[in-house]
């Protein structure tokens, strides 16, 4: 099984090609060395400017910037598109918390990484008859002792390698975050123009039934009969029923859209649509999708970066089989009074003290490897499986663009343009006489089905699109 991808030559090309975006890639290396044979040896405080991994956890206290973990500008989309993501990534409250949680792991690294405080120690004997006496030295009234605690060696730096993984997996999630938003606004925005264009199908498609309206009561006049112009006004009353559901339905798209801004509720987005839905230019086969998707999906990174942590901790567990070392410096204050030998000179004591903990219930520790080896293991499989879901969702959305393309070329290219044809025919069939209302009331409902289905199936191919794209874990060039 393999814990960690290498990025070969070809698949940067794919994802450079393909992707659309940056990933900050912030990886670190596998520190998780064996435990050092048994021997007095310390550990200083790793030094952030000479260590990398120490050197992303540095951040202004007093003004801390936000991480950016994707720079998502679709490229070849339109800037009304564009700028609604831009305001999503930088308003939504979901990718904000995502920031300010990498924001709050990172700044865990110099506190594991930091010695633990020094402690000082003050002892008064104020009474002499219980008081420290020496014959040679004299009287002790104090003595002061200052000592620091020293980690094994290697387990600061272990400790740090844990933290900043930690805070790298959060890093993926807030990619995962910003690319599921994008992905949302993307779906919002093409439900909202979908419900539009169906509005504006709707509204034309009326205005060729008042038509009809007044072509049934032009052939009453002429004998025709009374039921044609009833059904025809019926048919208006219908379509007018039509757009007061799809203008609920617009308002639903529009809510969406707005809660994915962190915008009030109600406020009104002066949306264009200017230009047709753009479509994906899918590289083929769809191999190509599974490679990149492998290596940019940001949940698959999130998981190595976890399965990496767990190898520190296993590491870091195997530390606790060694001491901890306590190194001390002692000061006694002595006084010749009230000491009772005439030898007594009065000075001062200095002394070092060296001390260090017995780990000697070793079950307890070789329980904590085990479990950090369980971990390891649960947490690469959870990558396998993240990886597995990751290849079904790529096939998944794949087919579904697909079907949708193919969908969408033919309603556009074949359906639409006959279906334009036979309601001009029925029209001038009714005026002549030679057809019945039913035909041409048949036609006119089937061309609205038809603009209808291609303004849905516009709207399908965004979303496909969006889902692919999310799949894949990066953002794929757009045509029309």
């Amino acid at each position: 099984m393999a814990s960690r991808l290498r990025v070969a030559a070809s698949l940067t090309a794919i994802v450079a090609a393909s992707a659309g975006c940056r990933l900050l890639d912030d990886r670190l290396p596998n520190r998780a060395a064996a435990a050092p044979p048994l021997a007095v040896a310390v550990e200083q405080p790793p030094d952030p400017a000479r260590d990398p991994v120490l050197q992303q956890a540095q951040t202004d206290d007093a003004a801390p910037e936000l991480p950016e973990a994707l720079a998502l500008q679709p490229p070849g989309a339109e800037a009304e598109l564009a700028g609604l993501i831009g305001q999503a990534l930088a308003s939504n409250r979901a990718v904000q918390a995502a920031r300010w949680r990498v924001l709050a792991l990172r700044a865990r690294v110099p506190q594991v990484t930091a010695l633990e405080d020094p402690m000082v120690q003050n002892g008064v004997w104020p009474f002499p008859m219980n008081g420290p006496q020496y014959s040679l030295m004299g009287y002790m009234p104090y003595d002061l002792m200052i000592s620091q605690q020293f980690p094994w060696l290697g387990t600061l730096r272990l400790r740090g390698v844990v933290a900043a993984e930690e805070a790298q997996a959060a890093l993926w999630e807030l990619a995962e975050t910003q690319l599921e938003v994008a992905a949302e606004v993307k779906r919002a925005y093409a439900d909202l123009r979908a419900a539009e264009r169906r509005i504006q199908v709707i509204e034309a498609n009326r205005e060729l039934a008042q038509q009809i309206v007044e072509l049934t009561r032009v052939r009453l006049e002429t004998g025709g009969p009374q039921q044609d112009v009833l059904r025809a006004e019926v048919a208006v009353a219908g379509l007018d029923r039509d757009l007061v559901e799809q203008r609920r339905e617009a308002a639903t798209a529009r809510a969406a859209l707005v809660a994915l801004l962190h915008l009030p509720p109600g406020s009104d987005l002066p949306l264009l649509f200017s230009t047709e839905i753009a479509t994906p230019e899918l590289p083929a086969p769809v191999e190509h999708l599974y490679a990149v998707a492998i290596e940019a999906r940001p949940e698959l990174r999130a998981r190595l970066a976890e399965v990496s942590r767990d190898r520190a901790e296993v590491a870091l567990a195997r530390k606790r089989f060694y001491p901890d070392v306590t190194v001390g410096l002692a000061y006694n204050t002595m006084t010749r009074r009230n000491n009772p030998s005439p030898q007594a000179d009065g000075r001062d004591n200095i002394g070092f003290v060296v001390g260090f903990n017995l780990p000697v219930y070793r079950h307890k520790y070789r329980a904590a490897v085990d479990e950090a080896r369980a971990q390891e293991r649960a947490d690469a499989l959870r990558y396998e499986a993240q990886r597995d879901q990751t290849l079904q969702q790529v096939a998944t959305a794949w087919a579904e663009v697909e079907a949708a393309r193919e969908t969408l070329a033919l309603l556009r290219d074949r359906i639409a343009p006959k279906s334009r044809l036979a309601l001009e025919g029925a029209v001038a069939g009714y005026r002549a006489g030679s057809l019945d209302y039913v035909t041409l009331n048949t036609a006119r409902e089937e061309l609205l089905a038809v603009e209808l289905q291609l303004a849905t199936t516009e709207a399908a191919l965004a979303r496909a699109a969006a889902d692919l794209e999310r799949a894949v874990g990066a953002e794929l060039a757009q045509g029309d």
